[in-house]
């Protein structure tokens, strides 16, 4: 009884110190990645806006999608923005505990704050993206729907689910170093095939309706989905309700993130061998 009494100021002063780990890297991230930019965190509200712009003036000119709802950039960067989450905190995640192996050498640590902390980091560099997603919103004269007030259960499941992927490729990464080109493209297919640039409905006119099926598979179709419907208040005529698509993104976050979880802690004694 007393041993069980004892470990746990011992366990309490461990997660202390993993926090404050993670908090540090965070604050390296930052530093590290706006270091000798004249413009700062600015760019993390410039690119998305940048990005807007490039994409617009290409599928509304070049291939002149239809779309009707709302300005079609409101529909591109509300998209752009919310799969920036996924692409950039997994990217991230992949390579943590390879690029962390010095400090892993050196230090007993838990090493699920490495991928941990890439994928909070990309969450925290969204909400500095919002700025930009306001920004547009003005522009065009559109007003946040009341929904909006549920994206932070959402930006939580797309981080949980995240985190599962991040964890998944982190640890496989360790042992097969092709993990990490073939996620390249896998992450370029992935984006061409969730609506992040194309207007779903437009695919049911041209004789692609079939696609719907295939979609409907995708995770981030369902978190870009959502998020759209929550900041505009005006769903597609394929979108599924919100309670719903919040619904689905609730089973894949959760069980994504039970795989990479177990697949992590399974193989995490292994890193120090390989890394």
């Amino acid at each position: 009884m007393q041993g069980l009494t004892a470990s746990k100021p011992k366990q309490r002063k461990k997660n202390q110190n993993n926090l404050y780990l993670l908090m540090n890297l965070i604050s390296k991230d930052f530093k590290l990645k706006y270091r000798r930019s004249v413009l700062g965190v600015a760019w993390s509200m410039l690119n998305p806006l940048l990005m807007m712009i490039v994409m617009v003036l290409i599928f509304s000119n070049i291939f002149r999608f239809q779309f009707d709802m709302y300005p079609f950039a409101v529909y591109l960067i509300l998209g752009q923005t919310i799969f920036s989450i996924f692409q950039d905190g997994t990217n991230g995640a992949m390579g943590s505990i390879i690029e962390a192996a010095p400090l892993i050498k050196k230090v007993r640590v838990a090493k699920m704050v490495f991928p941990t902390e890439k994928v909070l980091f990309t969450v925290v560099n969204f909400f500095f993206s919002l700025i930009a997603v306001a920004a547009v919103l003005v522009f065009f004269g559109m007003i946040p729907s009341w929904k909006t007030l549920a994206a932070p259960v959402l930006v939580l499941l797309l981080t949980v689910f995240t985190l599962g992927v991040g964890y998944l490729l982190s640890s496989l990464s360790v042992f097969f170093r092709d993990v990490m080109h073939l996620w390249g493209v896998l992450m370029t297919v992935w984006f061409y095939f969730t609506p992040i640039f194309w207007p779903y409905d437009a695919l049911a006119g041209n004789g692609l309706g079939w696609v719907y099926t295939l979609v409907q598979f995708n995770p981030m179709y369902h978190f870009v989905s959502a998020f759209r419907q929550m900041v505009t208040g005006i769903p597609l005529p394929s979108d599924l309700p919100l309670s719903t698509e919040l619904g689905l993104c609730a089973v894949f976050a959760a069980v994504t993130f039970t795989v990479g979880f177990l697949v992590f802690k399974k193989l995490e004694k292994k890193f120090i061998l390989y890394v």
